[in-house]
């Protein structure tokens, strides 16, 4: 990604108030670009946070070997895609992170989901920690994550979009997704996750697997302000008798009536806080209409 382009991103992303982690890939011999953002771009930003993102396959080893050593000066985990597809395997991924000594604690690997056995062993036992993207799974017909068999193994999960190919960056959806989705191939109601364990995946299993829970991800004293208020006196909610449940299977964006993000207020009474959203519509729709149709 150049330079600018990162800067537009990063401005974008910090314009809009959120708590972000700007994962940065960059070109094979350009590690360096990774320093600058992340010292220009994203260490002046209090909601900032960076991690490296990589291509982790035996072709390129060089390069992630690159990555990983600027991963190491600067502090920030590397995120890699690893093994959304079948045909991922060719590519020697799992191999290579291990042969560059990334494969670790300090890696974040998405998708996760054509591991065998042995990589799912070894993911345990080296600590990597891993994001699930259900609603991006589906879409793209990658396959089912083997959550339950990580999940034996102590392996740190938390829940991801994805970017766009979640469809609607509904966290509600996604965590009846992280549950449907087992509960159909095991045809077991009780598989992991259960709807606690789901909606531990979506606020502190997440800050874990990113190795922000010290900051983020729970209401506990000394921890940044991240709260999302939800209004349980809705149609949807009804009866209220098992919260937890009502959250996982029932919730909906329109439930959310505030949100605070670092204390300050960003959304109140159910609409965003200085955000013009007709406005956003509409030179969304713009630039939509500057791009090639897929068709």
């Amino acid at each position: 990604v150049p330079y600018g382009t990162s800067e537009r991103y990063v401005r974008a992303l910090d314009d809009a108030g959120l708590r972000f982690v700007y994962a940065m890939a960059t070109a094979p011999g350009e590690e360096g670009l990774v320093r600058k953002v992340h010292e220009r771009l994203l260490a002046p930003l209090p909601l900032a946070s960076a991690q490296v993102a990589v291509h982790a396959g035996m072709a390129g080893l060089d390069a992630l070997r690159a990555s990983w050593k600027v991963a190491r000066e600067l502090g920030p985990m590397l995120n890699s895609h690893v093994l959304e597809h079948r045909t991922d395997r060719a590519a020697g991924q799992i191999r290579s992170l291990r042969e560059a000594g990334a494969f670790g604690p300090r890696l974040l690997m998405n998708h996760a989901i054509h591991l065998s056995r042995a990589e799912i062993a070894l993911t345990g036992d080296h600590g990597v920690r891993v994001a699930h993207c259900p609603l991006s799974n589906m879409r793209l017909a990658s396959g089912v994550m083997p959550l339950p068999r990580l999940w034996k193994r102590g392996v740190t999960a938390g829940l991801g979009h994805d970017g766009g190919t979640n469809d609607t960056s509904d966290m509600f959806a996604l965590m009846k997704a992280a549950v449907g989705l087992q509960r159909a191939v095991h045809e077991d109601a009780e598989v992991h996750p259960t709807l606690p364990e789901v909606l531990r995946m979506a606020t502190l299993g997440g800050a874990e697997a990113i190795g922000m829970d010290g900051l983020v991800g729970s209401l506990t004293p000394g921890k940044r302000a991240d709260v999302l208020v939800l209004d349980p006196g809705t149609l949807n909610f009804a009866p209220r008798i098992d919260w937890i449940s009502q959250i996982v299977l029932n919730g909906q964006p329109a439930n959310v009536t505030d949100i605070y993000v670092d204390g300050r207020l960003r959304k109140t009474g159910g609409a965003l806080v200085g955000v013009d959203e007709r406005e956003v519509v509409r030179q969304a729709e713009q630039a939509a209409a500057r791009l090639p149709s897929a068709a």
